[in-house]
């Protein structure tokens, strides 16, 4: 499997910071694995959450279509 097809698989379980996309998947760039997704047709959704620091940061999930 794929670092990518991994990512996905993972993406559709639960929420991913971009730190957790390194240490789940070995992926640096979620934002841009995001964004292929959605080009590709996924739904790919993303929230802001607040890190223990203080930083912000999105977070992503893919979801099913409804309809």
């Amino acid at each position: 499997m794929t670092k990518k097809a991994d990512l996905f698989r993972t993406l559709t379980k639960r929420w991913l910071t971009p730190l957790d996309a390194v240490s789940a998947c070995g992926i640096f760039s979620l934002s841009q694995r995001c964004g292929e997704f959605r080009r590709a047709g996924h739904a790919v959704i993303d929230k802001w959450v607040v890190m223990p620091s203080g930083s912000r940061v999105k977070a992503y999930r893919v979801v099913k279509r409804v309809g």
